[in-house]
């Protein structure tokens, strides 16, 4: 599918979307820094707020965008429509809960799923790939050293656009958990295997929200030429990004303050550290 197919699709998307309640596609400001949090669950899976809730509080914690991400479902999706606007965009995706990992489809169309009840060894994941790919969207491996049996994240990161090397808080105090950790430190092998490639994975951040208080923590802060979803997901592949914490802040400021536990901040793909503790 080339750009001018991906772009008509979306054009077509929108103009079904306000008789569905679907989320329109939002536009709002021009180039930006804009931050989102693309790891989120309701009511409709396992959460415990609903949209409205999760909409709201992301918009007190300065996100512009978020994406609804039920575990191998789409039944959220036109609940969130009416959440949306021009300075608040609306992701519609999946977190794909297979046996042997997880991992988060994002910018699907309205009401598709992934197929997710296989293992690595079914072989099915290239083509549940390809599947998200040919319609223009980005696959993220999620969370890849979660501490749960499903969590261990075994496939190869080849056909994955992103690794979420940072995930929301588990059960310590600190922002900043073993797993993600590992996760982070597997990420940067990857770069020096692939850097004579000429291609470098980006990394992201988003909370995994579950409970009240853990969204946009941390998040993804992405330069895109606006706000809307092909623009953002063109600037998360491309790795104009870097995870933040919370939006108190830039991470310069907190990179020269600061600089005894990691914190990832993957600007262009590249990894900062500070310690900047949770506002």
């Amino acid at each position: 599918m080339d750009a001018l197919e991906i772009a008509a699709m979306a054009t077509a998307t929108r103009r079904a979307m306000p008789d569905s309640g679907l989320p329109p596609m939002a536009h709002g400001r021009n180039a930006s820094w804009y931050r989102g949090d693309c790891h989120i669950h309701s009511v409709y899976s396992d959460g415990e707020l609903t949209p409205e809730q999760l909409a709201a509080d992301a918009r007190t914690a300065g996100l512009d965008f978020v994406a609804t991400t039920e575990h191998n479902a789409a039944n959220a999706h036109s609940a969130w429509g009416r959440h949306a606007a021009d300075d608040f965009l609306i992701l519609l995706g999946e977190e794909v809960t297979t046996r042997t990992g997880h991992w988060l489809a994002l910018g699907r169309a309205p009401g598709q799923v992934i197929d997710w009840d296989y293992r690595v060894g079914d072989k099915l994941i290239d083509q549940c790939l390809d599947q998200v790919h040919e319609s223009g969207g980005l696959c993220v491996a999620a969370h890849p050293h979660a501490p749960y049996p499903s969590g261990s994240f075994m496939y190869p990161y080849r056909g994955f656009d992103v690794v979420e090397v940072w995930n929301g808080l588990w059960t310590s105090d600190r922002p900043w958990n073993a797993d993600n950790e590992a996760a982070l430190a597997e990420w940067g092998r990857s770069i020096g295997e692939e850097i004579h490639t000429g291609r470098l994975r980006p990394a992201m951040g988003n909370s995994d929200t579950h409970l009240e208080g853990q969204i946009g923590i941390p998040h993804t802060v992405v330069l895109a030429e606006e706000l809307n979803t092909t623009a953002i997901l063109a600037g998360i592949r491309a790795g104009r990004s870097w995870i933040a914490e919370s939006a108190a802040g830039l991470p310069q400021d907190s990179f020269r303050r600061r600089r005894r536990q990691p914190r990832a901040q993957a600007g262009c793909g590249r990894p900062e550290w500070s310690s900047a503790r949770r506002s």
